[in-house]
């Protein structure tokens, strides 16, 4: 349970708050140049002239690179995934052009990059190149066809089901916006080799893309990201700007640095979600799901990839934490003159369990039974753990009847009567949602990865601890280290943890698919068990004991037979010449986990300007064993105010030619302190046995439970005007133009 948790406990906060935290842009060399990226102005069309003869005259200009030079130096694309191609169509190859040539695939593509003595120099420059595109037509068609389960058999079932629900709906772009734009610094050396500083979430992800791209040893290449200003998926992959800043910084041998402007982001930002959805759903008549069919069209972007494709990896969601018989997913990938996708939280369970979820509660109205009891008549049951959904997911455990029970009782249905008068009252529409939720984390599902911890003690007894996920403000740093003082009896000052540095351990799989703690918080924790194991070996050869007559407390090994003691520095000396004594650990999960949870929205609507309100919020997750409750909180917190952004209005916006028209955080919707209730939230602690920790992962469960309840509690409280088609987002304009054409009929 999480109560009364002091949020100012996190080890980091002090650091950040203070303004003492080092970002890319605090690491800037007093001599490193800088990059600036001139930017296509058009959706899609031919590249018939760049005349760059200006712009390399200008002051403090160094030099200003085409598409025409990187073929020149050999500098490729980058490297796209395979795409399936279930249906049997043609395979779609579109790999991204580090600058644009004859082709402009989508808006904002880089087509010119500028390096210069300072950052304004280069913007001078970049707007001195001369530029005439030609527009043409978008590349258009089907770029990948996945098929999951049984299409036909599910389609045949809900088609013969005595009661069957339709529903579609459309989950628009989003932009991660982290508050930390993204920006890179590239730091050669005279041996060839590289520090190149970057505001990612997977160093060593990024380390390979970079070594592979420049045809560099990898070990030349060292990346580092101390500090990250969020990130949500975005900043998982090598992207064109830094492959660029590297291979400039390398040719020239001075150190360049490239830093993204907020408006850049709206434009060169990868996008995410950009889905849209028709799912059906068949019941018998003691209303029990008998099958759920559904398909996925995707908006890939200009140049698909499997990253874009998050519905492949959890479609699985959509049944749920209920038992369903059969189910069948199709999902297609469509290519556009748009930014590519990439992962953001959730990647595609946001939707998946929007689907179910509103299926669900359509059935509820449409039926006219109560939406609680639909629920907990279909759910899977304790007994039938382990349990293997339709479409893949392998459930270790859980209690979901268990779960939804203490979850109701959070929302206070009793009192839905009560707050829905009181907002009558005040000429308000009143709106009560329930979703319930199961995602993957510590994945991919097929084959999870691993992660790598390091533990090295000095002489002095100081502990040096890295593990190979990466911090981008989920609070790490105070995991990681209260682990290490708590198994081996430290002060927190004697602990040193080291964040996102590729020198610091084997190999790390960074930050994404919640699996900080379960499998890099696993693979520290094994490091600790072996150093405790081979401290007590040493320290029985000098003992002259047998090493299970050794005890450990306190950060010293004792024996009693011989009142004899070793501290760890002392350890050190005798374990290595250097004094260093270090420990690599390596954890693979056996299989992914699944968090579930269930979230309760409370709304009220104006009817006059159509503005939601939310009102009331509570949640209740079960992410496995809590090891940091005040961590959990805040995971969840910003993970629900992520939902419910992209439920109440945040949407990437453009005209007919493909312009943006939310280009900027005047126009683009992202929610303030003041727009949210205080959050009531609780855990359920069914630990996994997938993980030494009995930890599921939580960094991305608020998302994927927020989206779908407050679009149940928008859907409520419309439905009572008469409005059948929930807008998602429900911005003020669009839920008052339902209300609207609800009170007067549709249009002829």
């Amino acid at each position: 349970m999480i109560k009364n948790i002091n949020m100012i406990s996190r080890m980091e906060d002090q650091r950040l708050l203070r303004g003492a935290g080092c970002f890319v842009a605090d690491a800037l060399p007093a001599d490193v140049l800088h990059a600036v990226f001139l930017r296509a102005e058009v959706a899609s069309g031919h590249l018939s002239a760049l005349d760059v003869a200006r712009a390399r005259a200008m002051p403090g200009v160094i030099e200003v690179v085409t598409a025409v030079d990187l073929a020149v130096a050999g500098l490729g694309p980058l490297p796209q995934s395979d795409l399936p191609r279930d249906d049997g169509g043609p395979a779609i190859f579109r790999p991204i052009p580090l600058l644009a040539g004859d082709d402009i695939g989508h808006l904002g593509a880089p087509v010119a990059m500028v390096i210069a003595q300072s950052d304004a120099m280069a913007r001078d420059a970049a707007e001195a190149i001369g530029v005439d595109i030609a527009e043409a037509p978008a590349a258009a068609g089907i770029a990948a066809v996945r098929c999951l389960g049984e299409m036909d058999r599910a389609r045949a079932a809900v088609g013969g089901a005595c009661h069957q629900v339709h529903l579609t709906f459309e989950a628009p772009r989003g932009l991660a916006l982290s508050l930390e734009p993204r920006g890179c610094l590239a730091m050669p050396d005279a041996e060839g080799g590289m520090v190149f500083r970057s505001s990612t979430q997977n160093p060593y992800a990024l380390r390979k893309g970079l070594a592979a791209l420049l045809g560099c040893p990898i070990e030349r290449l060292r990346v580092l990201s101390g500090d990250v200003g969020g990130s949500f998926g975005l900043k998982r992959f090598v992207t064109r700007e830094e492959a660029l800043v590297a291979w400039s910084a390398r040719r020239l041998g001075r150190a360049v640095a490239w830093l993204e402007t907020r408006s850049e982001s709206f434009l060169a930002d990868h996008q995410a979600r950009g889905i849209t959805a028709l799912v059906s759903m068949g019941l018998d008549a003691d209303l029990r799901i008998q099958a759920i069919a559904a398909e996925f069209d995707v908006d890939m972007g200009a140049y698909p990839d499997r990253r874009a494709l998050g519905m492949l990896s959890n479609a699985p969601g959509i049944t749920g934490l209920y038992h369903v018989p059969v189910a069948g997913a199709v999902i297609r990938g469509h290519l556009s003159a748009r930014m590519p996708l990439a992962p953001m939280r959730g990647n595609g369970r946001p939707e998946a369990t929007l689907a179910i979820e509103q299926l669900l509660d359509r059935a509820a109205r449409q039926i006219g039974c109560d939406p609680v009891d639909l629920r907990q008549r279909n759910l899977i049951q304790p007994d039938q753990m382990p349990y293997r959904t339709p479409l893949g997911f392998d459930l270790d455990v859980g209690d979901f009847p268990r779960l939804l029970a203490q979850g109701v009782d959070l929302a206070d249905r009793p009192g839905l009567i009560k707050r829905r008068q009181a907002a009558m009252a005040r000429g308000k529409i009143h709106g009560a949602g329930l979703a319930a939720c199961v995602e993957s984390a510590a994945g991919p599902v097929p084959k999870p990865r691993p992660d790598h911890a390091r533990i090295t003690i000095d002489r002095l007894g100081q502990v040096r601890v890295a593990t190979g996920v990466t911090s981008t403000g989920q609070g790490h740093e105070t995991a990681m280290t209260r682990m290490v003082c708590d198994q081996l009896g430290l002060p927190a000052d004697r602990v040193c943890y080291v964040n996102g540095d590729t020198d610091a351990t084997k190999d790390g799989r960074g930050s994404g698919g919640s699996a900080g703690i379960a499998v890099a918080g696993a693979a520290l924790w094994q490091a600790l068990s072996d150093l405790r194991t081979e401290g007590a070996e040493i320290a029985a050869v000098h003992f002259g004991v047998a090493p299970d007559a050794v005890q450990f407390a306190q950060g010293i090994f004792t024996t009693e037979s011989r009142n004899l003691s070793l501290d760890m520095a002392e350890i050190a000396a005798l374990r290595a010449p250097d004094g260093l004594w270090q420990v690599d650990a390596v954890f693979a999960p056996s299989a992914a986990v699944f968090p579930n949870g269930v979230h309760s929205c409370e709304v009220e609507i104006d009817p006059e300007t159509g503005v939601v309100e939310v009102t009331r919020y509570r949640a209740i997750e079960d992410v496995g064993h809590v090891w940091n409750a005040d961590l959990v909180a805040g995971q969840l917190h910003g993970g629900i105010v992520m939902g419910l952004a992209q439920a109440l209005g945040e949407a990437v916006h453009y005209d007919a030619d493909n312009q943006l028209i939310s280009g900027s955080l005047m126009d683009h919707y992202l929610p303030r302190a003041a727009d949210m209730p205080k959050f009531g939230l609780e855990t359920l602690d069914i630990a996994t046995g997938r993980n030494p920790l009995g930890a599921k992962g939580v960094g991305e469960a608020g998302t994927v439970g927020a989206l779908a309840a407050a679009i149940s509690a928008v859907a409520d409280a419309l439905a009572g005007q008469g409005v059948t088609q929930t807008p998602l987002p429900a911005t003020p304009l669009r839920v008052w133009q339902a209300l609207c054409e609800a009170a007067v009929g549709p249009r002829a």
